[in-house]
């Protein structure tokens, strides 16, 4: 074999390897972008629930209830708030009787 034919080969092949990581980088990056968007989406929807929470209320439970299922009535709709904690989506609001004791991240 011609010493041209091997390097043409062996540069192809480098070509190919390049081109195929590059790919998979590019592809890896808009499923991370994807993913990272969702997360920052729903960390400022539990922002928004907790300001509303701090600026419509005195901290009780039943108020809470109220200001969660007024603002987002299909969400909360079917939400049992009878357990002393309430799970948004990356918080946990924990109650003492009736107010509002801790507010935790649940992840």
């Amino acid at each position: 074999m011609n010493n041209w034919k091997i390097a043409f080969f062996t540069c192809f092949a480098l070509l190919l390897l390049v081109l195929t990581i590059s790919a998979y980088s590019i592809i890896d990056q808009g499923y991370a972008l994807t993913y990272q968007k969702d997360g920052y989406t729903s960390t400022l929807k539990d922002l928004d629930h907790l300001i509303d929470i701090f600026n419509n209320t005195d901290l009780k439970k039943t108020q809470i209830e109220a200001v969660l299922r007024d603002k987002n009535k299909p969400l909360f709709e079917d939400f049992s708030f009878k357990e002393d904690s309430i799970v948004l989506n990356r918080i946990n609001l924990k109650f003492e009787g009736d107010y509002l004791k801790k507010i935790t991240k649940q992840w």
